[in-house]
């Protein structure tokens, strides 16, 4: 085991807990969303999973507990087919089943990629700073994120 390897009582607690908030989003039973953080946000980092939970006031949320004002919020839908996975998904089904396979490969192969982003603009607990910060998040993120506010 390497130094920074942590225990397996850590591990599976981690993955206990993120399955505990996955069941419960699933269902809707929680006032916050888990979003992946592009960047934008001071204090917390770029590419990492961002809580945003719902604030005390109308118009204000928490991410990761941090209090701010949300001045802005707007989805902008982006995706993408990757060409490489449906020559292969084409390849390998035509191989296996013919002619038809490599159609239905070329299509399972290629399917799209949800790319989407939220930018929202937010000011500080104090009103001073205005940040602008950049979510990755499917349609329903988005509208679960906007029933927060």
């Amino acid at each position: 085991m390497g130094i920074f390897s942590s225990s397996p009582e850590k591990k599976a607690k981690k993955q206990e807990d993120k399955d505990f908030r996955k069941a419960l989003e699933a269902v809707g039973r929680t006032n916050y969303v888990m979003v992946h953080h592009i960047g934008g946000f001071p204090g917390i980092d770029a590419n990492s999973i961002l809580g945003v939970s719902q604030g005390v006031e109308k118009n204000t949320l928490r991410l990761n507990g941090i209090p701010v004002t949300v001045t802005g919020l707007q989805w902008g839908e982006s995706g993408e087919r990757s060409l490489g996975k449906a020559a292969v998904g084409a390849i390998g089904l035509g191989l296996l089943t013919g002619g038809i396979g490599a159609i239905a490969g070329a299509a399972i192969g290629g399917k799209k990629q949800d790319n989407s982003t939220v930018t929202m603009t937010c000011t500080d607990s104090e009103g001073i700073m205005e940040y602008t910060v950049y979510i990755r998040a499917d349609a329903e993120k988005y509208q679960k994120l906007a029933s927060l506010l």
